[in-house]
């Protein structure tokens, strides 16, 4: 049972990876790492029930509308987007860059909101919705510096066949983490996407507990050494902010609230 949710989960997330082109049941296969029988049956069933749609004549999967209608309503659950789209909107003024908010969702990162700014060239590298293993993307790899190390561990581990559908190895990840933990916030400059440059910077709760991210993500041609830091330090005083007047809403007594509400 168990083990027909996980490989279920890895389809989906796999399939979510590419939602304009979908992908083929071999091009399936080699980001999940599922046989080609066990691929084409679960996906056959998924097809059935309309979380997973095929397009005959291609031959391509994709995931099913059921799923964005079901995800229509989760975003703002537990009052995160609410309370921190004022932050959100001040950082677009301030910097005319994409701010993305993202959610930790168990082993993963939720992207539940999105500002852009008014620079003409956009760093779009996520969508509302878009779901991505802890570690892909610098405020899902803020979420994944801020937890504790044994479960850093566990997780790097155990998400290994996630993250190979993106282009990070682990010893770049590993980069990353030792350097979000020395300086308080990650950076992600182009090891994902080629050229965009991205900070995030953990929102936790009153007993460390990692709840979500705020990223500011520009090409990288914006992302001069001075301007970074400007950047991270901007969105950390933001989230201080936060904290000192909805004090309530970080409490550690609300980690059962807020984790329940994002799937932790």
């Amino acid at each position: 049972m168990h083990q027909s949710i996980a490989r279920i989960d890895l389809l989906i997330s796999a399939l979510s990876q590419a939602p304009e082109k979908g992908l083929r049941l071999v091009e399936v296969c080699a980001a999940t790492g599922l046989g080609k029988a066990t691929a084409h049956r679960l996906l056959s069933g998924l097809v059935q029930y309309r979380l997973v749609d095929h397009d005959a004549e291609s031959g391509r999967y994709f995931v099913g509308y059921k799923i964005f209608s079901w995800a229509s309503g989760v975003s703002n659950r537990n009052g995160l987007v609410e309370l921190l789209h004022p932050a959100m909107a001040r950082l677009v003024t301030q910097f005319g860059d994409t701010v993305y908010l993202v959610v930790r969702n168990g082993d993963a990162a939720v992207c539940v909101e999105r500002l852009e700014g008014s620079y003409p060239i956009k760093s779009l590298t996520l969508k509302v919705g878009d779901r991505r293993p802890l570690g892909i993307g610098a405020g899902s790899a803020a979420i994944l510096a801020a937890l504790s190390k044994p479960e850093r561990t566990a997780i790097i581990a155990q998400d290994a066949a996630a993250r190979r559908a993106f282009p990070l190895s682990d010893a770049g990840l590993a980069a990353i983490l030792g350097e979000a933990d020395a300086k308080g916030y990650a950076c992600i400059d182009g090891a994902i996407v080629p050229g965009i440059c991205t900070i995030g910077v953990a929102i936790t709760l009153d007993d460390g507990s990692p709840v979500a991210a705020i990223s500011v993500s520009a090409i990288a041609d914006r992302m001069s050494a001075e301007r970074r830091l400007e950047i991270a330090q901007a969105i950390q005083a933001e989230i201080e902010t936060l904290r000192e007047t909805n004090a309530a809403f970080f409490r550690a007594a609300n980690r059962s609230r807020l984790m329940s509400g994002i799937g932790a």
